[in-house]
């Protein structure tokens, strides 16, 4: 079993890539809108339709790594990213910015559910190392991809950006291809009725929907509200965004205190998040980036929960994968239509900061549902352990 530097190292560049190209698609849409003449609806739905395809491919991801080598779908998929990126500068664009987007999600998709059975055989001795690592590739690219794209746009265009990120998905399944070990073995088999009939995995979906509602609708909305910023402003704003936030999550690890099931923590979360909309909503520019840093802790704080409670309510890792993909499933499904409806007030209304009324009751929905959901997960969790 692999255990070096290298493999690790590639563990986290695949992770980097899925999420890099993704997460420059917000801070870009701007300029994507102006050079293609789209309306604020159809820019919105450049990520609403990323979102969905997002959901669509979550289950059959974990259906096809059962029939199809681990090892040989995540290469697949990572090729997908280079060849999708690059075709979002191709003619004609108001086609390929939408197709490309779309395809290249499906593939961020699909990858995720074979990488994580990878990193549980290639490294039995050393899971919370390798996933640590997957996990820490995964936020530098949502990190770097919406603070380093404004700049990159800026300098070269919105079209050589994505072909640059293009590139680096390139090299990464080059290196991917060439290093790491030949392995042909399916994924355990799943049993995707079973989950669908236990009315817990729709909780846990309902938590992580609201948190990726207002997530993904204040990221497509805001480079909108600061309109005229420099690219500096932007990508700095994106770090109030996705980055700081990101850092009191890490305390989490050193207590033991269990907030996955915890009341307290979804709606003090919710809070924040409508807090954040709330400013967001009445156009208060001056405090963008507090506003959009209380949007980006309640968010994460509700996503890490959301994605730690399928293991505390499934019987075994098999049950625990697919009840992950269910709830992506129905998270990005249903996710969507916060930037879409978005565009909609916006076209309807010519205002800019109307774009802020999903995420505000998302947000408000996010911190109802926390306050009954866990304590009949809580239950769920002893029937499990017995």
């Amino acid at each position: 079993m692999p255990s070096t530097v290298t493999s690790l190292g590639l563990i986290w560049l695949t992770a980097f890539n899925l999420r890099v190209i993704l997460f420059a698609i917000p801070p870009t849409l701007p300029a994507i809108r102006s050079d293609l003449g789209l309306s604020y609806f159809a820019t919105g739905s450049i990520t609403s339709l990323a979102v969905l395809a997002l959901g669509i491919a979550s289950i059959p991801g974990a259906l096809l790594a059962t029939r199809f080598g681990a090892r040989r779908l995540v290469t697949m998929c990572a090729a997908g990213l280079a060849i999708f990126g690059a075709a979002i500068t191709l003619p004609p664009g108001w086609f390929w910015v939408f197709a490309g987007s779309a395809l290249l999600t499906l593939c961020i998709a699909i990858a995720q559910p074979p990488l994580a059975v990878l990193i549980r055989r290639w490294f039995p001795t050393s899971i919370t190392r390798a996933s640590n690592l997957y996990g820490n590739g995964l936020l530098m690219g949502n990190v770097l991809g919406s603070s380093l794209s404004p700049f990159i746009s800026r300098l070269v265009g919105w079209r050589a950006m994505f072909l640059v990120w293009a590139a680096v998905a390139a090299i990464g399944v080059l290196l991917w291809t060439r290093f790491t070990p030949r392995d042909q073995t399916a994924a355990p088999p799943v049993d995707i009725g079973k989950v669908l009939r236990d009315p817990r995995v729709w909780q846990v979906a309902a938590l992580f929907t609201f948190q990726n509602l207002v997530y993904y609708t204040v990221a497509t909305w805001t480079p909108f509200l600061l309109g005229g910023r420099s690219a500096s402003d932007i990508a700095t704003t994106f770090l109030f965004l996705n980055f700081f936030p990101i850092l009191p999550m890490f305390a989490l690890v050193f207590f033991r205190w269990r907030y996955a099931l915890s009341t307290t923590f979804y709606v003090v979360a919710g809070a924040l998040a409508a807090t954040g909309s709330l400013g967001l909503l009445l156009g208060l520019t001056e405090f963008v980036r507090p506003l959009v840093f209380m949007v980006g802790l309640g968010t994460a704080a509700a996503f890490v929960a959301s994605i730690a409670l399928p293991p505390l309510i499934a019987a075994d890792e098999s049950e625990a994968s697919t009840y992950s993909a269910v709830m992506y499933t129905a998270g990005y499904l249903l996710a969507f239509v916060g930037p879409l409806s978005a565009g909609v007030l916006v076209d309807a209304t010519g205002r800019i900061p109307l774009a802020f009324w999903p995420p505000l009751a998302g947000a408000v929905f996010m911190a109802i549902v926390g306050s009954l959901a866990p304590r009949l997960l809580s239950r769920s969790q002893l029937a499990a352990a017995k």
